[in-house]
């Protein structure tokens, strides 16, 4: 299917469900921009993650590659704060937080939304996660991604009732984030299911409920 394609299927055909929902009343070309941040952030296909810091004794911070900072700061384009040692007014402590969304890019809405028809959807569920929670960097060497990817990948899964969907590649992306396949091989089809990873001391994990992930009539993944 091409681009081409996917901007003209026949959306007056479907069967409309769930009419409240812009996405199944509107045409794809009739959303505004508004709405299709709405979809790419807050809805069945785009949510955010719940981000732990797992910092150990002492609440010690990350840096960017995701090893301990004892100095209190972040290298990198992650979040500061101004000191790990305890603040006089506890009240005051600043925090260290990261905010990431887990985002299904291989369901035709998102696409629809991204203008964007990315490779290996055929076989593949592809979640992207993005914000300012950067997992794996296009731009390191050679060595440092592969060790970073073969960390992902111990610990990325799609978790659901019935058992685990395993990882089976990782793709950094400059600008978006990164990108996560998952085999189709490993049908979903109702229930809820967990998107979950892990770099480090930093974990993610966000829910999917499949029930709510139809568009026009048909589960989308």
């Amino acid at each position: 299917m091409t681009r081409r394609d996917l901007m003209m299927l026949p959306f007056a055909a479907m069967p409309l469900l769930a009419a409240g929902e812009f996405w199944n009343v509107k045409k794809p070309e009739d959303w505004t921009p508004e709405e299709i941040k709405e979809l790419l952030t807050r809805s069945p296909w785009a949510k955010e993650g719940a981000v732990s810091v797992f910092g150990g004794s002492g609440g010690g911070l990350l840096n960017r590659s995701g090893a301990m900072n004892s100095e209190g700061g972040m290298t990198g384009t992650g979040r500061t704060r101004t000191s790990s040692k305890p603040s006089a007014q506890p009240s005051e402590e600043p925090e260290l937080r990261y905010k990431a969304i887990v985002r299904w890019d291989s369901a035709l809405p998102i696409r629809l939304a991204l203008k964007s028809l990315p490779a290996g959807i055929e076989d593949n569920y592809l979640i992207a996660l993005v914000g300012d929670l950067a997992l794996a960097d296009p731009d390191e060497n050679e060595g440092e991604r592969e060790s970073r990817v073969d960390m992902l990948k111990q610990y990325t899964k799609l978790d659901r009732k019935g058992g685990a969907i395993p990882l089976v590649k990782i793709e950094p992306v400059k600008g978006v984030g990164t990108l996560f396949y998952f085999p189709r091989s490993e049908p979903l089809k109702d229930g809820q299911v967990m998107f979950v990873t892990k770099m480090g001391p930093v974990e993610v994990k966000c829910k999917f409920n499949l029930k709510e992930m139809m568009f026009r009539g048909k589960l989308e993944l």
